[in-house]
């Protein structure tokens, strides 16, 4: 997901950026996810502009706002969307 780590604890983040150094193919999935979210920063970037009637001085605001509000809905349905998209079913 893009927004994984705005739900991680700091020891978790520690311990899976250990672990992606000493397995390329998790290090690799890693920056993928990276560039992704990059993309999908950018294309809200573009796309969100032209709503704006004066960019200039609104887009930052606006940007954070929604980001802060992405980070939101990441935290309440994250962990669901990627047990969905991994396919497992639901502990309790």
């Amino acid at each position: 997901m893009v927004w994984n780590i705005g739900t991680r604890s700091p020891s978790a983040l520690v311990r899976d950026v250990s672990t992606s150094i000493r397995e390329p193919r998790t290090l690799f999935t890693g920056a993928l996810s990276l560039l992704v979210g990059l993309v999908f920063v950018a294309a809200a970037t573009v796309l969100i502009a032209p709503a704006l009637p004066n960019p200039d001085a609104e887009l930052i605001p606006v940007e954070i706002f929604t980001f802060v509000v992405a980070l939101g809905i990441e935290l309440l349905v994250g962990d669901d969307v990627r047990r969905l998209a991994s396919g497992r079913s639901r502990s309790t």
